[in-house]
C-alpha cells in the first residue's frame, strides 16, 4: 500500500508537473490563417520617427510669445516616436484641456482663433478634437507641405500599441501618465469603431500574434482595461504553429484615416495653409492667439529641442491575397531581431528597422538590401524558422 507521504515525495520528484504535459491549445480553435504572400511586394517606403528621449512633449508654455497682434499662447504636442498613431487621440484630448485652460485665463467663452502646425496624424487629430470642442472657432492648419504622403504618419503601420514608450515612462507616476494617454486614445478609437463609419476611418479590430514571451509594449505600456492579458496556445499558421500569444487591439490605417480627417476638417470650416516656420519669431507672426505645435521632428530646429532623435524605418507593402489576412504579427523573431507583419484593409505591411540618428527619406541601394532582408525575415518566420532572422 502506498502512503500519502510516498505519493507526495513521488510528485515532488516528477520531471514535469501534469499541466506541463498537457498539449497546448490551438489559438482560434485550430483554424489556420493564410500566410502573407512575400513574393508580391507592391511598394517600398522609408519614414523617420520623431523619437524624443524624454517622452512626448505635451504641455502649455507659461510665457506667451509676443506676436504682432498681441500675445500668442503656445501648446506643444510632439515627440511620439513610433507610437504616434496610438497616442494621437489621447494627446489631442489633453491639448483640448490645455486650450480650455488658456480660454479660462483669457476669460472668454471660446478661444478667439487657433493655429495648428503640422498635417501629420498628430496635427490632424488635434485639429479634429479642437473642432469637436469648439465648432465655431476659426481653426487653421499650417504645414510646409499639404501633401499627406510627405508626412511621417503616412508610412506608419497603424497598429494600436505604444511602441517603445514603456522605456521612457518609468516609475509609477510616469506609467500612469502613459496609461492615461492610451486610455484616452482607446476611448476615441472605440467611438469611431462603433460609429457605423469605421470603414471610412480605417479602424478595425485586430488580433495580434507573437511568440510566447513578454511583449512589454502590450504588457507594460497598455493598461489591462484597454488590452487584456494575452491568450496562450499554438499559433494559427501552417508552419508557424509553435506556442505563442494572442492579444486583441486595433488597426488605424493612416492612408485611410488621414484623408478622411482632412475631408471632415475642411467640411467643418478648418483652413489649410502651406507655410514654413524656421524660428519662434516666424510663429509669432501668426494672427491666431493660440498655437498648437505638432511639427514632430521639425521641433528639433523650430524650438531647439535637442531631445529629439530621428529614427529611420523601412516598410514593404505587400499585395493582400486572401480576405483572411486580417491579423497582426509582432514582437520579433526568437533571436530578438525586429520583425512585424500588419494585415490592413488593402495591403500587408512588413517592417522591422530602427536606424537612429538618420533623417533622410530617399531610398538608396543600401535601402534596397534592407527591404530584401525584411522580406527574407518574414518568410523565415512564417516558415517556422523563428531563429533564422538577420538584422537588416
Amino acid at each position: 500500500m502506498i502512503t500519502r507521504r510516498q505519493l507526495l515525495i513521488a510528485g515532488a520528484t516528477m520531471p514535469f508537473a501534469p499541466d506541463a504535459l498537457a498539449k497546448p491549445k490551438n489559438l482560434r480553435g485550430g483554424e489556420i490563417l493564410p500566410d502573407p504572400t512575400f513574393a508580391k511586394p507592391k511598394d517600398y517606403l522609408v519614414g523617420v520617427r520623431p523619437y524624443r528621449k524624454t517622452g512626448v512633449r505635451l504641455e502649455r508654455v507659461d510665457a506667451p510669445l509676443k506676436g504682432a497682434n498681441g500675445d500668442i499662447h503656445l501648446v506643444h504636442n510632439y515627440g511620439h516616436g513610433g507610437a504616434g498613431v496610438t497616442l494621437s487621440w489621447g494627446c489631442a484630448s489633453v491639448v483640448v484641456d490645455h486650450v480650455d485652460a488658456i480660454r479660462q485665463k483669457l476669460n472668454v467663452e471660446a478661444p478667439p482663433a487657433i493655429a495648428v502646425l503640422g498635417t501629420g496624424i498628430i496635427g490632424l487629430t488635434t485639429a479634429t478634437e479642437l473642432r469637436r470642442r469648439w465648432p465655431k472657432v476659426p481653426i487653421t492648419i499650417y504645414a510646409k507641405s499639404l501633401d499627406l504622403k510627405r508626412t511621417v504618419s503616412w508610412v506608419a503601420g497603424g497598429q494600436f500599441e505604444p511602441s517603445g514608450m514603456h522605456r521612457l515612462y518609468k516609475g509609477r507616476e510616469r506609467r500612469k501618465e502613459l496609461h492615461d494617454l492610451v486610455r484616452r486614445s482607446a476611448k476615441r478609437v472605440i467611438e469611431l469603431q462603433n460609429s457605423g463609419k469605421r470603414h471610412d476611418y480605417g479602424v478595425a479590430v485586430r488580433k495580434n500574434y507573437a511568440l510566447d514571451r513578454k511583449l512589454a509594449a502590450f504588457e507594460v505600456g497598455m493598461p489591462r482595461d484597454v488590452v487584456a492579458k494575452p491568450r496562450r496556445g499554438n499559433l494559427p499558421f501552417a508552419n508557424l504553429n509553435i506556442r505563442g500569444r494572442e492579444y486583441q487591439t486595433w488597426l488605424m490605417t493612416p492612408m485611410i484615416l488621414m484623408p478622411k480627417l482632412v475631408e471632415d476638417l475642411k467640411a467643418s470650416g478648418v483652413k489649410f495653409v502651406e507655410r514654413s516656420f524656421s524660428t519662434p519669431a516666424d510663429v509669432a507672426k501668426l494672427s491666431e492667439s493660440v498655437v498648437v505645435n505638432c511639427t514632430g521632428l521639425g521641433s528639433r530646429e523650430l524650438f531647439s529641442d535637442g531631445a529629439l532623435i530621428p529614427q529611420r524605418g523601412h516598410n514593404v507593402l505587400l499585395e493582400k491575397t486572401d480576405p483572411k489576412q486580417f491579423y497582426f504579427f509582432s514582437g520579433g523573431c526568437e533571436n530578438w531581431v525586429i520583425a512585424y507583419v500588419f494585415c490592413r484593409q488593402n495591403d500587408v505591411v512588413v517592417g522591422g528597422t530602427i536606424q537612429k540618428g538618420r533623417d533622410d527619406v530617399k531610398i538608396t541601394p543600401e535601402d534596397k538590401k534592407v527591404f530584401a532582408q525584411l522580406l527574407t525575415n518574414g518568410r523565415a518566420l512564417f516558415d517556422g524558422k523563428v531563429s533564422a532572422c538577420v538584422r537588416p
